[in-house]
């Protein structure tokens, strides 16, 4: 059985290309990005977790997450808001010992609820709970086929079986479950693999590859990222159609800030899981007060588009470009409107898909990063970035190609 996937994974609402819609639910979406409604929330409840997956990107700070009663006052002020759906995540969401206590209340309060968790603390008695509340989807992570390699990914101990029982116990009680396998150079041999266990259970599946830089600018898993090559490989096994884009000054690289963002486990209210620029905390100001007032998303909302992307507006295969991020493009060298190496290589994979006998052209941002022009940053060891409501990040002139 062949199992349809998805390599380039937008598991963000924020991360969507803002394209005009063809049906009337995503029209529907599409006006609330236009009048900047803030209806997709992806809340991190906690940084704890029992397994340490080398690729993870959190960063515990040394400051209390929000309590039971705060994180209630978060659920009433998002209702308020406007706000439908709600993904609560972690770390491990089930390692926090409220979590039960704030879904149900998020549930009582009417949001469309999803979950992110491992998988593994999941028990019969846990999976009767997450099946009261109803959520529209559980999703788990997948990376590997084999104990050793998932255990080496996760940094832990008979992981892969656990995983297993844990789909098992949801499905087993009508919960629709979805795996996520992040591919790397450690898993990418069971890839085949990965595909036959989830045709065996039965669930919805999707691949990607993009390995994040941590929170606080270190990279320690980015040496397992898949290389352009390899990236083009995956791409052209599951044959996905591609259709280029229209590239327009006005044209953003994906919707971050328009009717999604992300709440840390300290309150911070973030544009989204890669850009962990603080346009407020929810201890300090109402949330939509910062989602309309707050520095980051007032500028992401007016400037996050191609004309204001130097590298990107005169790349010559922007039409391919699918994955650019201005929080990787922070976080890989600092600046809010440049390009970062993970889009490039992803656009010249995309390329070389439909151009497979064609010289792979060359980006800007490669351009510059090979004469020495930009560095990358150093890490902020674990150091929150400055909260400045005024916030803001020039963007630069444009630039003209050259060899």
């Amino acid at each position: 059985m062949t199992q349809e996937l998805q390599p380039l994974v937008r598991d963000f609402a924020g991360c969507a290309l803002p394209d005009q819609p063809a049906d009337p639910y995503e029209a529907l979406l599409m006006r609330f990005k236009q009048d900047a409604l803030p209806v997709t929330v992806l809340w991190e409840l906690t940084h704890k977790c029992n397994l340490d997956c080398i690729m993870c990107y959190n960063v515990s700070l040394a400051q209390p997450e929000l309590s039971t009663a705060e994180c209630f006052d978060v659920l009433d002020q998002l209702a308020e808001a406007g706000t439908l759906y709600l993904s609560l995540t972690g770390g491990e969401i089930l390692s926090r010992r409220d979590f039960f206590e704030i879904a149900e209340r998020a549930r009582t309060l009417g949001f469309a609820l999803s979950l992110k968790t491992n998988g593994t603390l999941i028990t019969p008695e846990k999976a009767d709970r997450i099946a009261a509340l109803s959520p529209l989807r559980v999703d788990i992570s997948l990376l590997g086929a084999t104990d050793k390699t998932f255990d080496a990914i996760a940094g832990s101990k008979d992981t892969l079986r656990r995983v297993v029982r844990g789909v098992k116990l949801l499905q087993e009680r009508g919960v629709r479950v979805k795996l996520f396998s992040l591919m790397m150079d450690l898993n990418l041999a069971e890839r085949e693999q990965m595909v036959e266990l989830v045709a065996e259970l039965g669930v919805d599946y999707e691949q990607g590859f993009k390995i994040s830089t941590a929170d606080d600018g270190s990279s320690k898993a980015t040496e397992h990222q898949l290389d352009r090559e390899q990236i083009t490989d995956l791409i052209g096994q599951d044959q996905m159609a591609f259709d280029l884009r229209t590239v327009t000054p006005a044209t953003r690289t994906c919707s971050v800030s328009l009717s999604s963002c992300l709440i840390s486990p300290y309150g911070d209210v973030l544009p989204c899981i890669e850009l962990r620029i603080p346009g407020g905390n929810i201890r300090q100001r109402r949330f939509i007060d910062i989602w309309n007032n707050g520095g980051i998303f007032k500028q992401l909302r007016s400037r996050h588009t191609m004309k204001n992307l130097p590298e990107c507006h005169v790349c010559p295969i922007n039409r391919y470009c699918e994955g650019r991020c201005s929080g990787l493009a922070w976080k890989e060298h600092g600046d809010l409107y440049g390009g970062h190496s993970l889009a490039c290589s992803q656009a010249q994979a995309r390329f070389a898909q439909i151009h497979p006998n064609q010289m792979i052209p060359e980006t800007p941002l490669q351009a510059r990063l090979r004469r020495g022009e930009i560095t990358l940053v150093e890490p902020t060891n674990g150091q929150p970035i400055v909260l400045v409501d005024s916030f803001v990040a020039e963007p630069r002139p444009q630039m003209s190609l050259v060899a």
